[in-house]
């Protein structure tokens, strides 16, 4: 028999007492709120009473004898929970809870992970870093998988493909970063740098990052600039800003190789300002040529308050043009903008917060370019005027998501009747900040819109009047049979498929009484997402009031939620779908 000390956790563990709730832990049953939290306090109870494992000890597998008593518990205790209901015992529930954890965790201790080839492995850690909801949670997944002991280390350190995207989100020098950098090897790298401080204010001069410190770190990552697929920076002020731009326009002239194709540069500084601390009057009247002119590979293109020669730069095959806080005399003429979107057959996304083409004369005295991929359309810092102009200027009959925010300081019904007839397949729907007066007429123009997009599922909405969320609770009819207007069904209600609100900013009991009337009409809203941080702002009554009406949860930060992505991959299936059609048509023809 081996020592008390090197006794396997799972004998021990395969003959626990009978357990019963701590004090004060709820029990709920499964299905319910709180059941969740259980499986975790139960799973924590457990582990606890588990010996730490050392270098003589040696796990055991549990007997078949110990299985099958494990598996009649958990098969007795669900028989008395379905048959008692509220009535059941806590312990019942506690304990079958806790075998079914002990069962999943002996499992994959049973499992013999190392008597796999290292191929199988390495592809393993490569789900588990990128399946990871966001950045952060990536870093942290290969850092654990370098912890877990020698074999995993050299297995993980040996895959440059688990280390070429780098966020640089650790302090001068960088050393973790660096050290990312080189387990990358010659595989392609991702860039992500933030220096960005957010407890600075508005005073620039307090702004620490310089151009020379930014020049000295691209100069060690430009020694693979051939490598690097995607650069996303994000500064403060103009001179590191400026450094990126002029360095890529340096390495570009001189030959070298850049085959980036997602480029975001962010100046976060006081938005359009041209005259300030570390401006360079020399970059802004001669603006460098974005990479020098070698643009082939780029099809992701982010600017924020920087600008770079439009006439001299080639932007051909672009996915994504992403144009914000850019001063109207720095930004691309119209007759250049017009050109870019003909140039770019595919634009899948294009953003236009505060940055467009330059206005002219006759601003409405073009015909719009047709954007056929379009598929997301964001408009945002616009005053009327120049809302309906640059709405003028495309046609996307297939867009599917469109966000208007920031657009305040006076009624923008008149774009809103701009818009009604352009996309009707919008699936996914954004309103930050619209100023929209529900006049007699502003109601009809909006009621008009809404009706010309039947298959809208998700709303993101704030700082929204409560008047235009109580419209899609009203009868449609008696607003479109007004002015000429083409009669509606009087049966016919606004919006069917809205499933999903996306919410902040807004009175909590405004979105609880929507939802609930909603309900009355048989048109229920089945998830409420609550925007980080206002999410945390709200009282503990407002989340229980909102739990009464649909199912709530805090939105992910940097991604899109599981409806975005099956909103949006639902239309690549129906494309993919027509095209098989229009080929079997072809091959009968």
């Amino acid at each position: 028999m081996e020592p008390e000390s090197a006794q396997s956790s799972a004998h021990q563990l395969a003959h626990l007492p009978s357990q019963t709730p701590r004090p004060g832990v709820p029990v709920p049953l499964p299905g319910t709120p709180g059941y969740a939290t259980l499986q975790i306090q139960v799973m924590k109870d457990t582990l606890s009473r588990a010996s730490e494992p050392t270098a003589q000890s040696r796990f055991s597998v549990p007997s078949p004898e110990v299985w099958t008593r494990w598996t009649e518990e958990i098969e007795n205790g669900e028989q008395q929970i379905r048959g008692l209901g509220v009535q059941v015992h806590p312990s019942v529930i506690y304990r079958t809870v806790q075998f079914k954890f002990l069962r999943i965790w002996m499992y994959w201790r049973a499992f013999r992970l190392h008597d796999l080839p290292p191929e199988i492995i390495t592809n393993i850690f490569r789900l588990a870093v990128w399946s990871t909801g966001n950045p952060a949670e990536g870093v942290m997944q290969r850092l654990w998988l370098t912890w877990v002991c020698r074999l995993w280390r050299e297995i993980a350190i040996g895959d440059a493909t688990l280390w070429n995207a780098i966020w640089f989100r650790d302090r001068p020098p960088y050393e973790r970063s660096f050290a990312w950098f080189e387990r990358a090897g010659s595989a392609p790298i991702d860039i992500r740098l933030n220096e960005r401080n957010p407890m600075w204010g508005q005073n620039e001069d307090q702004h620490v990052f310089t151009a020379e410190q930014m020049s000295n770190l691209l100069d060690r990552l430009f020694v693979k600039l051939p490598q690097i697929r995607m650069l996303v920076v994000i500064v403060d002020k103009w001179p590191p800003a400026i450094t990126v731009l002029r360095k890529l326009q340096a390495a570009g002239n001189v030959g070298t190789p850049i085959n980036i194709e997602r480029l975001e540069v962010y100046r976060m500084g006081k938005p359009y300002l041209r005259l300030g601390p570390g401006f360079d009057d020399d970059g802004h009247r001669d603006p460098p040529v974005l990479n020098g002119g070698q643009t082939q590979m780029l099809n992701h293109l982010c600017l924020a308050g920087v600008h770079i020669d439009w006439n001299e730069t080639p932007l051909r095959n672009l996915t994504t043009l992403d144009l914000r806080s850019m001063p109207v005399n720095v930004a691309p003429t119209l007759e250049r903008f017009r050109a870019v979107l003909r140039e770019c057959p595919t634009l899948n996304r294009l953003a236009l917060d505060g940055s467009g083409p330059r206005p002219t004369e006759k601003l409405f005295d073009h015909v719009p370019v047709d954007l056929l991929h379009l598929k997301t359309l964001v408009l945002g810092s616009f005053n009327l005027p120049y809302a309906c102009f640059i709405v003028s200027q495309i046609n996307a009959p297939h867009l599917l998501d469109l966000t208007l925010m920031a657009l305040t300081g006076t009624d923008y019904v008149p774009l809103i009747k701009l818009l009604t007839p352009k996309f009707t397949e919008v699936r996914l729907l954004t309103l930050y900040g619209v100023q929209v007066e529900m006049t007699p007429l502003g109601k009809v123009a909006m009621a008009r819109w809404f009706l010309s997009m039947p298959d809208l599922a998700y709303a993101r909405i704030a700082q929204l009047k409560a008047n235009v969320l109580k419209l899609l609770l009203d009868d449609p009819g008696k607003y479109c049979q007004v002015d000429n207007a083409e009669d509606y069904p009087t049966d016919e209600v606004f919006c069917p498929n809205l499933k999903t609100l996306e919410v902040q900013a807004m009175p909590y009991a405004t979105i609880v009484d929507f939802c609930r009337r909603r309900k009355e009409m048989g048109l229920p809203i089945t998830k409420i997402y609550l925007n980080p941080p206002w999410a945390h702002t709200l009282s503990v009554q407002a989340v229980r009031d909102l739990r009464n009406v649909a199912a709530v949860y805090v939105a992910p930060v940097g991604t899109n939620t599981t409806e975005e992505n099956e909103l949006l991959r639902r239309e690549v299936e129906d494309d993919d779908d027509e095209e098989e059609e229009e080929q079997e048509q072809e091959q009968e023809d």
